[in-house]
């Protein structure tokens, strides 16, 4: 296995990743509290806050961005220390979330529009695979669950080319997530699975990789003024689509932006926010719990309180606050303690390093 040179940044914490992170979360956040508002209100299904799911692709560009600069680290690459820290990090978590799904749709399937305790669909979603469930869907049980399936074949990636091939840049990574969407551009499989795998959307990790590459090599230099410029472009161009549904084409619209956040967001946001930093490190627990609370809200709170009107303005603040209130109990309870045990179950070994305090959506701190 290669060896890299020396990463810059092996040493420090890159905060303005885990302000991103808590962003990307957010606006997620947002975008589910729109669209289950409407659907439960009956209001114009058309202000609909569209551009919140970029939050999604912003995860992927920074997920990109992180595996890069894990695998740049200086040293032999450990293919096993890798996965335990993916594994310890991202399953325990999202475990626990889909047998409790599970545990609903079985005993109380009235709670649930389309979800069924079905046993094929809970072990593909075990296993992180989005395989067809005989419907032409692959969804996992965990609604939000589809982005972890990309997550992890994306780290078997990074873990096959860097630990076979010693592709300590991500090169080969890059051409076979490439030639993966190339394949599906020209095919265009009808079968559910092999067109997920084929997603263009796959090209977002790339985009962070890309970032990693350009700002590993342009941050000697200092701030300037391309970091302001392209934080800026990427984040009114968001705006722009604020109400607007991307279609197909997901990866120009959303995907470039959040590449050109995340690049200016690294040379900007290098200020100290220990609240900024803290909802990073719930990002992960928020991303995983923040549906179910918002349905709470919107389908029993609300409607269990009929005598209190409110601007809806003050209902978005009330589920956000709920949302990471609910985010931060997650992590501290269930998340941060299983990660721990995880982590030394997998090494055999005591742990001297919280992986509590890895603040990430399904990638683990890129300071490690």
């Amino acid at each position: 296995m290669a060896e890299a040179k020396s990463s810059p940044a092996s040493s420090e914490t890159l905060y303005s990743v885990q302000y991103l992170r808590a962003a990307a979360a957010l606006a997620v956040v947002f975008y589910h509290i729109s669209a289950l508002s409407q659907q439960t209100w009956g209001l114009d299904p058309e202000r609909i806050d569209h551009v919140g799911a970029a939050g999604v692709d912003l995860f992927f560009v920074i997920s990109g961005f992180v595996m890069a600069m894990i695998v740049a680290r200086p040293g032999l690459f450990d293919g096993r220390e890798f996965w335990i820290r993916r594994i310890a990090r991202v399953v325990p978590a999202y475990w626990v979330i889909t047998l409790a799904v599970f545990a609903l749709a079985w005993f109380r399937p009235s709670l649930f529009n389309s979800t069924t305790a079905d046993l094929h669909t809970l072990l593909a979603s075990l296993s992180f695979l989005a395989l067809d469930h005989g419907d032409g869907a692959t969804g996992p049980l965990l609604v939000v669950g589809w982005t972890l399936n990309y997550e992890i074949f994306f780290y078997a990636i990074v873990a096959l080319t860097a630990g076979l091939f010693g592709d300590r840049r991500l090169y080969g990574t890059s051409l076979v997530i490439i030639s993966l969407v190339a394949v599906g551009a020209l095919v265009r499989p009808a079968g559910p699975t092999l067109a997920f795998y084929t997603d263009p959307i796959l090209l977002e990790f790339v985009f962070g990789i890309l970032v990693y590459s350009t700002w590993s090599r342009t941050r000697e230099a200092g701030p300037g003024l391309a970091p302001l410029a392209f934080f800026t472009a990427g984040a009114v161009l968001l705006y722009l689509q604020w109400e607007r549904p991307v279609g197909d084409l997901r990866v120009l619209f959303w995907g470039i932006p959040s590449a050109a956040v995340l690049y200016g967001g690294l040379g900007i946001l290098t200020f100290r926010s220990a609240l900024l930093a803290r909802l990073g490190e719930w990002s992960y627990a928020l991303y995983l719990t923040h549906v179910f609370v918002i349905t709470l809200y919107i389908k029993h709170v609300i409607s269990a309180v009929t005598t209190v009107e409110l601007p809806w303005q003050v209902h978005y603040l009330i589920m956000t606050m709920f949302t990471v209130a609910g985010a931060a109990a997650y992590h501290m309870i269930i998340e941060a303690p299983l990660s721990r045990w995880s982590l030394r179950l997998l090494r055999r070994q005591p742990v001297a390093v919280t992986v509590a305090t890895e603040p990430a959506v399904a990638a683990s701190d890129p300071t490690r």
